[in-house]
C-alpha cells in the first residue's frame, strides 16, 4: 500500500507539471497568434494607407490637369467666340465694298453711255461742219467724262483687290474656327475621360477607407 500510494504521489507530480507546461504551451500559442495578428494587422494598415495616399496623389494630379485643359477649353472658347465676332465684321465689310464697287460700275457705265452720246454727237456737228466753239465745249466735256471714267476704274480695281484680300481674310479666319472647334471637341472628349477617370480614383479611395475601418473591425475581433 505505501509503494502504491508512492507511485500515486508521483504520478499526480508529473500530471501536475504536465498541466503548468500545457497552459505555458497554449499562453505562449495565445500570444504568438495575437502577435502574428497584430502583425499582419499593421501590414495591411500600411499598405492600404500607402495604396490611398497614391490615389489620393494621383486624383490631385489629375485634378490639376483638369483645371489646366478647361482654362484651355475656355481660351479656346473665346477665341472661338473673337474669331466668329471677326468673321462677322468681314462678312459685313464684304457686303458694304462689293455695294461700293457695285455703284461705282454703274456709275461708270452710266458715265460711259454719256460719253459715248457726246462723241456721237460731236461726229454729227463735225459731218455738217457746225459752230468750232460747241465742238471744242462737247470735246472738253468729252475729256472730262473720259477723265472721269478712268478715275473711276483705278478705284474699282483697288476695290476689287481689297476686296479680294478681306475675303481671304476671312476665309483663313473660318480655318481658324475650324481648327478651333476641332480643339474645342478634342479638349471636351479629354475633359469626359478625366472626370471619369477622377470618379474612379474617388471610388477607390473610398473603398480603400471602408476597407481600413473593416479590417479594424476584423483585427479587434480575432484579438
Amino acid at each position: 500500500m505505501k509503494e502504491t500510494e508512492e507511485q500515486l504521489l508521483l504520478v499526480s507530480r508529473e500530471n501536475q507539471v504536465l498541466k503548468v507546461k500545457l497552459e505555458a504551451t497554449r499562453e505562449a500559442g495565445v500570444q504568438a497568434l495575437r502577435s502574428a495578428s497584430q502583425k499582419l494587422y499593421e501590414n495591411y494598415q500600411t499598405r492600404s494607407e500607402e495604396l490611398k495616399k497614391s490615389h489620393e496623389n494621383e486624383k490631385k494630379q489629375i485634378q490639376a490637369f483638369n483645371l489646366q485643359e478647361e482654362e484651355k477649353l475656355r481660351q479656346s472658347s473665346e477665341n472661338g467666340s473673337r474669331l466668329a465676332g471677326d468673321v462677322r465684321e468681314k462678312c459685313t465689310r464684304i457686303a458694304e465694298m462689293e455695294k461700293r464697287v457695285q455703284r461705282m460700275e454703274e456709275e461708270k457705265k452710266t458715265l460711259t453711255e454719256k460719253k459715248m452720246s457726246f462723241e456721237k454727237m460731236l461726229q454729227q456737228m463735225m459731218s455738217r461742219n457746225e459752230d468750232s466753239k460747241r465742238c471744242l465745249d462737247l470735246q472738253r466735256q468729252i475729256s472730262t467724262l473720259q477723265e472721269q471714267i478712268c478715275h473711276l476704274q483705278r478705284v474699282i480695281r483697288a476695290q476689287h483687290h481689297g476686296l479680294r484680300g478681306v475675303i481671304q481674310e476671312a476665309e483663313e479666319l473660318n480655318n481658324e474656327i475650324r481648327s478651333q472647334d476641332k480643339k474645342i471637341e478634342n479638349l471636351t472628349e479629354k475633359l469626359t475621360a478625366l472626370e471619369a477617370q477622377n470618379k474612379e480614383l474617388k471610388d477607390r479611395v473610398e473603398f480603400w477607407s471602408g476597407q481600413s475601418k473593416t479590417k479594424v473591425s476584423k483585427a479587434v475581433w480575432t484579438e
